[in-house]
C-alpha cells in the first residue's frame, strides 16, 4: 500500500502522461481485470462470513429452541429460564472486552483457536449435564451455558470486524443479511430433518464449522476499503455522536421485538403455521419479507447521512410493536400476514442492530473489541431484564413495549432534527468553476478528467461508476491516480486544494 503522502516526481508523471493514450488505456485493462480478482476474493470473504453468520445463529437457535435440548431444559427447571445463563455468559465476555480490548488484540490469534472449541465443549457439556453423576447437575449445565454464551459474543466480534476491515457498506450488510436469511433456512431444515439426538451432536460441531467459515472469509479477505461511503461525514464531526444513540435504541428494539416473535425467547417458530408444507411456506414468506424491507431501509440508504441513514429500519420496527398490540384481534391469513411481517421485523432488527456496530468500528475511533463489547454488552443486559422479570408481568408487557416505541419514536425525531453538516463534503461553485483548469495544470488524462469532474462535484464512486459504464474497480483506480498527481491522500484534501485554487484566483 502507497503511503499516505507519498507524491511522485514531477518527471515521472510527465513521462507517463506522454506516453500513448492507447498504451495508457490498456495498463487501466490490465488493473482493472486485477480489480475485478480482487474484488471477487472480497465478495468471497463476505459469503463466508453469511454463512458463517447463518451458522452461528442457526447454533444459537437449535440451542435455546430445539427439541433436542428439551431434556437438559426439563431437567433444570429449578434454575429458572436457562437462557439468562446464556446471555450471562455473553454479557461477560463482552464487558470484558469493552473493558481490555488491547488485551484481546494481542491474544486474538490464540483466543480464535480456543474459543471455537470451547463453545463447542460448553454445548456438549450443557447436553449432558442431565445425564451424568459425577459432578453436581446445575453446576455443569451452568458451566456449559454461560461458556457457549461467551463464544456467541466471540464470533459475533470476530464476524463483524472482518465486515469492517474488508467490505463496502452496502456487501457489509448485505453480508449479514444473508447470513440471517440462511439461519432461517438452516434451522428450518435442521429441526425438521434431523432426529433428536443429530440436532444435539450438529449443535455441538457448529462453533467448529462457524470458525471454517471465519478461516475461509480472512484468508479470502485482500483490501481495506478507504475512501467510500463508509465516512459521509465531515472533518471535525463524529460519527459517534450518531451512532451511540443508535446503536443504544437499536439494541432496546432487538432486545423487545425478540419477546413479541415466534422467533424470540420462547415458542415455536410461526406458531400459526402447523405442519411441514405450511412451515415452509411461512419461513419462505419471512426470508422475502425479510430481504425486502433490508432492501429498502438498509441497502438503498448506504450513501445517505449517518443522523438519518437507519431511519426507515427503525420506522419499520416501530411499527412492528404496533401490528403486535392488535395482532390479538386478527384472523385467518391476516393474522398469519401479521405473524410473518413481524417475524421478518425481529430479522431486520437483528440486520439493523449489527450493521450500526459494523459502521461504528469502520470508523475507526476506537477498538473493535470496545465497540462490539459495549454495544453486545448493553443489548445482553437489556434481554436479561426482560427474561428474568418482564415475562412474569403479564398484560403489563404491551405497556412496557410501547414505552419502547416512545422511545424509539423520540430518539428518531432527535435525529432526524439534526442540521449539521453530516452528509459528504461538496465544493462551493467557485471550486467547481476550477476544476478544468486544475485537470489540465495537473496533467489528468481524459478519463481522469471526467472522473475528476464528479469527484469535484461530491458524487460517490459508485455514482460514477454508474455514470461512466465503467466497474468500480477502474473507477477506485482512476480515482487513485487522481490523488497521486494532485498530491492528495482524500477528498477532503482534494476539495482544500480545489479552495486553495479559487483562493489564488480571486487574489
Amino acid at each position: 500500500m502507497l503511503l499516505k503522502g507519498f507524491i511522485p516526481k514531477k518527471d515521472d508523471v510527465v513521462k507517463g502522461e506522454n506516453r500513448p493514450y492507447d498504451e495508457r488505456e490498456g495498463e487501466d485493462d490490465m488493473k482493472d481485470g486485477r480489480q475485478i480478482v480482487e474484488k471477487l476474493k472480497t465478495l468471497q470473504s463476505a459469503a463466508f462470513v453469511a454463512v458463517g453468520w447463518g451458522l452461528l445463529a442457526a447454533w444459537a437457535d437449535l440451542l435455546g429452541h430445539s427439541t433436542g435440548f428439551a431434556v437438559p431444559y426439563s431437567g433444570l427447571t429449578t434454575l429458572g429460564n436457562m437462557r439468562v445463563y446464556w446471555l450471562a455468559g455473553l454479557l461477560l465476555l463482552s464487558v470484558f472486552m469493552a473493558l481490555a480490548p488491547h488485551w484481546f488484540e494481542r491474544v486474538q490469534r490464540s483466543v480464535a483457536v480456543f474459543m471455537p472449541l470451547a463453545a463447542s465443549f460448553g454445548t456438549m457439556v450443557f447436553a449432558v449435564s442431565v445425564q451424568q453423576q459425577f459432578f453436581p447437575i446445575e453446576m455443569v449445565a451452568v458451566i456449559g451455558i454461560v461458556v457457549s454464551g461467551a463464544g456467541y459474543a466471540w464470533f459475533t466480534c470476530l464476524l463483524c470486524t472482518m465486515l469492517a476491515e474488508t467490505q463496502r457498506m452496502v456487501y457489509a450488510a448485505g453480508s449479514i443479511v444473508a447470513g440471517l436469511v440462511l439461519k432461517t433456512i438452516f434451522v428450518q431444515i435442521f429441526t425438521m430433518a434431523l432426529s433428536e439426538s443429530l440436532q444435539v451432536g450438529l449443535a455441538i460441531l457448529l462453533p467448529l464449522a462457524v470458525a471454517l467459515c471465519a478461516f475461509f472469509a480472512r484468508k479470502g479477505t485482500v483490501t481495506l476499503v478507504e475512501n467510500d461511503e463508509w465516512k459521509p461525514v465531515s472533518p471535525g464531526v463524529s460519527g459517534y455522536r450518531y451512532l451511540v444513540p443508535q446503536i443504544a435504541v437499536a439494541a432496546i428494539g432487538v432486545a423487545t421485538v425478540r419477546v413479541i416473535t415466534p422467533l424470540g425467547f420462547f415458542g415455536d417458530p410461526l406458531n400459526l403455521f402447523a405442519g411441514m408444507l405450511s412451515s415452509t411456506l411461512g419461513m419462505v414468506g419471512v426470508c422475502a419479507a425479510m430481504m425486502a424491507l433490508s432492501y429498502f431501509t438498509l441497502a438503498k440508504r448506504m450513501e445517505t447521512p449517518l443522523n438519518k441513514r437507519f431511519v426507515p429500519a427503525f420506522l419499520v420496527v416501530i411499527f412492528a410493536f404496533f401490528v403486535t398490540g392488535f395482532s390479538g384481534s386478527l384472523q385467518g391469513v391476516v393474522a398469519a400476514a401479521a405473524e410473518v411481517f413481524v417475524t421478518a421485523t425481529e430479522l431486520l432488527a437483528h440486520a439493523l442492530f449489527w450493521t450500526i456496530v459494523v459502521t461504528a468500528i469502520r470508523l475507526k475511533d476506537t477498538s473493535p473489541f470496545r465497540v462490539v463489547g459495549l454495544a453486545t454488552g448493553f443489548y445482553d443486559a437489556l434481554s436479561i431484564a426482560w427474561v428474568a422479570f418482564f415475562f412474569s408481568l403479564g398484560v403489563v408487557n404491551s405497556a412496557i413495549i410501547l414505552v419502547v416505541a416512545f422511545v424509539l419514536v423520540l430518539v428518531l425525531i432527535w435525529l432526524i432534527d439534526r442540521s449539521e453538516d453530516v452528509g459528504p463534503v461538496v465544493p462551493p461553485n467557485m471550486m467547481v468553476d476550477r476544476r478544468a483548469d486544475l485537470a489540465e495544470g495537473y496533467g489528468l488524462s481524459p478519463r481522469e478528467t471526467e472522473v475528476f469532474m464528479m469527484l469535484a462535484q461530491g458524487r460517490s464512486r459508485s455514482y460514477i461508476s454508474e455514470d461512466l459504464v465503467l466497474s468500480e474497480g477502474t473507477i477506485k483506480t482512476h480515482i487513485s491516480h487522481i490523488y497521486t498527481k494532485l498530491g492528495v491522500g482524500n477528498r477532503q484534501e482534494m476539495f482544500d486544494l480545489l479552495l486553495q485554487s479559487a483562493d489564488a484566483e480571486e487574489d
